[in-house]
């Protein structure tokens, strides 16, 4: 078995294979840009598209936006409304996708959405 390049940079320090999402940025030009510290989960929701409705799985969220795994490719740019059974609707657009991952920012303020999440979501950066 040999070892695909780059392969060691998808393991982590416990030896778990990363997505394509937890790999390292290293692109020219490419800057953190979060405004808001992420909170790791692991919860079902639904993203409601122009194109349809599509079963997720959210993997972090903060007060901006979440990332999500979702078996469909969403088209950057598009609006979408990210539904979390427990809190409720938080309308958004996609601002980065990769063949199985999509990030989104939240369209309402970071107010409004922490106003719905309570003490869960850490706040500030």
């Amino acid at each position: 078995f040999q070892r695909p390049e780059g392969f060691a940079s998808l393991i982590n320090t416990r030896g778990i294979i990363r997505s394509q999402g937890d790999r390292p940025r290293t692109d020219v030009g490419w800057a953190e840009r979060r405004q808001f510290r992420r909170k790791a989960v692991i919860w079902a929701a639904k993203l409601e598209t122009d194109h349809g409705v599509f079963d997720c799985i959210t993997l972090d969220l903060s007060l901006g936006g979440a990332r999500l795994r979702c078996s469909r490719t969403i088209t950057l740019l598009e609006p979408a409304t990210l539904v979390l059974d427990k809190f409720g609707r938080f309308p958004s657009e996609v601002v980065w996708t990769t063949p199985t991952e999509i990030g989104l920012q939240f369209t309402e303020s970071p107010e409004q959405v922490a106003s719905r999440f309570g003490d869960i979501l850490p706040l500030g950066a």
